[in-house]
This record gives C-alpha cells, sequence and structure tokens, in this order.
C-alpha cells in the first residue's frame, strides 16, 4: 500500500514538474525583446589642470556646458541591459577662476584656457534595481538603476588667442610636443571609463522621463591641451610663433577667453613675494621677477597624477519600441 502510495506520489510530482516546465516554456516564448530608443539634453562639467579636482564644487559650476546625444538600449530581462549611445559633449576650464584660491592661485598666473567638443561613442550596461516586467506595459512607476560602461573619444581642445580667434591647440605642440627631447604628438582619440546612477519616471505606455549622472574618467591628460612641463621657447618656435604664444599666457594683460583685465589679480599675487608691488600701485606687476621667471623652461605647466574627466546630467526621453508579434511555440 505505502510502495503504491510512493509511486503515485512520484507520478504525480513527475507530472507537476512537466507541466511546469511547459508552462515556463509557454511564458517564455511570449518573453519577446525590449528596446528603447532615448534622446538626452544636458549639463557637463570638466575636471582637470585648469578645473581642480581639490575644488569639486567650484570646477563643478565655473565652467558649465553642454550635452547631447541618444541611445539604444536592449532588455534582457530580469535587470540587466545593454545600451550603445552617441553623444556631443563641450567642456571647458579656465584658470582665471583659481585667483585667490589658497592652494592654486599660481594656476590664475598660468593664465590658460580651452573648449573642446568631444564625440562620443559609448558601450554601457545597465542595473535596474526593479525586475523587469515580462510585458513592458506592466513596468514599475519608478525604476532607478546603477551604469557603467566604457567610451571611445575623438576630441580637438581649442583656446582663443590674444587677438580673439580661435585655434587648435594640438597641432602647436605647446608642451613641444613632436620636436627632439620632447613626448610625441598626443592622440585625437582617447578612452574613457563612465559610471553613474539615474532613475527612469513612467510617463504613459510608451514614454519615459529619465534623469542621470554620469562621471566619465578618460584615460587621457590631454582633453585640456595640459599634462607636464614648460618648452623651451627657442625649441617651441620650430612649430611656429604662435606655439609660443599659447604655451605660455602668464604676461597677457587681459584673459582671452573672458575679456577680462588681469593687472589687479596678477599684482595681488606678485604682492605675496614682492611687497613693493602691493605698496606702490604705480608699478606694473608684469615686470616683477615673480612675473618674469614663470613658466620657465622645465617648469611645472600641468600634471599626469590624475587624469582628465568630466561630470553630465542629462534629462532623457525614452520611447519604447512596440515588440513583435510573436505565436507561442510548443
Amino acid at each position: 500500500m505505502l510502495r503504491r502510495i510512493v509511486i503515485n506520489f512520484r507520478a504525480v510530482a513527475a507530472a507537476i514538474m512537466v507541466l511546469f516546465f511547459m508552462s515556463a516554456k509557454a511564458q517564455n516564448s511570449y518573453k519577446v525583446p525590449h528596446n528603447t530608443l532615448s534622446f538626452a539634453l544636458g549639463s557637463a562639467s570638466y575636471y582637470g589642470d585648469l578645473s581642480s579636482y581639490s575644488h569639486p564644487i567650484q570646477s563643478t559650476l565655473n565652467e558649465i556646458r553642454w550635452n547631447v546625444g541618444g541611445y539604444y538600449t536592449h532588455s534582457f530581462g530580469g535587470h540587466w541591459s545593454a545600451r550603445l549611445g552617441l553623444r556631443y559633449v563641450r567642456i571647458a576650464g579656465n584658470d582665471i577662476h583659481m585667483l585667490n584660491t589658497n592652494d592654486k592661485s599660481d594656476r590664475y598666473i598660468r593664465n590658460l584656457h580651452f573648449r573642446n567638443d568631444i564625440k562620443e561613442l559609448s558601450v554601457a550596461g545597465i542595473y535596474d534595481f526593479n525586475k523587469a516586467a515580462i510585458y513592458y506595459s506592466k513596468r514599475n512607476a519608478f525604476s532607478p538603476y546603477l551604469v557603467g560602461g566604457i567610451n571611445f573619444l575623438l576630441h580637438n581642445p581649442v583656446a582663443k588667442t590674444p587677438n580673439g580667434d580661435w585655434v587648435s591647440l594640438r597641432p602647436l605642440g605647446t608642451e613641444g610636443q613632436g620636436l627632439a627631447g620632447y613626448d610625441s604628438p598626443y592622440k585625437a582619440w582617447a578612452g574613457a571609463i563612465t559610471g553613474g546612477a539615474g532613475i527612469k519616471i513612467k510617463l504613459n505606455e510608451k514614454f519615459d522621463l529619465g534623469l542621470e549622472a554620469l562621471f566619465q574618467y578618460s584615460l587621457t591628460d590631454y582633453l585640456d591641451d595640459v599634462n607636464g612641463k614648460y618648452a623651451n621657447p627657442n625649441d617651441l618656435i620650430a612649430n611656429g610663433s604662435l606655439s609660443v604664444t599659447m604655451a605660455n599666457r602668464s604676461t597677457e594683460l587681459v584673459d582671452a577667453y573672458s575679456g577680462k583685465s588681469r593687472i589687479d589679480g596678477v599684482r595681488s599675487f606678485v604682492a605675496q613675494y614682492e611687497p613693493i608691488y602691493g605698496a606702490d600701485l604705480s608699478l606694473n606687476p608684469f615686470t616683477s621677477r615673480t612675473l618674469l621667471n614663470f613658466g620657465s623652461p622645465g617648469s611645472v605647466r600641468g600634471t599626469s597624477k590624475l587624469k582628465d574627466s568630466y561630470m553630465t546630467l542629462s534629462v532623457h526621453l525614452i520611447y519604447h519600441l512596440p515588440n513583435a508579434v510573436r505565436c507561442p511555440s510548443y
């Protein structure tokens, strides 16, 4: 009797298992791929030699620029998705913001600035905290997520000449790149590692509104054209007189980017080392030993301890592509 009960129990259990797997297979056949297209628009802030990592709030707010792009996302179901993106990101930096900072005021004297329009191709993985619904129309009203991946960047740092003309800095070799005894020219392309977080807010069956913050740490220190030491101007002349002009801008009376006078700021800095320039306002601070010796060959122009990076904050309009109609397979 007991044996017969055991046999029947096994038969029932086997039947339940068969029905379970058949049901799961039928359900999976309805679980078609889920894809979205999104358009993004937002801000961009740069961090590097012209926007210090040690002053993160100031660096984030001083030279805010913009980003615009689009993404294609494929959901694998569950928590994971893959995303391909194209973006246009503008970043900028200016030494003028370092005036009166206790540890970076010498950068004000350096007087460099730049702008860089970055073309960015990104491949990223996304982890959604909410598990994906079988049918995307049944998705959660709010869905926070993490994102991480790699970027391929095309970039071209530019700056204004004293005459107000924008010029590309890479061909000028402002740190002697390409000349004998100096580094090779840096590339117009670079890689970057990206990471961040966001949240998707369901608007209706087809559309979501997304808010996303990303930090891109590049694998180059030349997004701003500043990396190493000042080159000898007698060597730089081989790259042209404009290379000499753009390499050391400490003696310029006006910040070429903003158009602001530098006389008072330079006087304030010089007076720390030569008090007479603070006591006698008739003296020209640009004739001080401090200024005349600034940017001597071999002195520090930038640092490569940390590579250049930028942070973007974006608003996304996300469209859920309709899935193809499939018949269940049995």
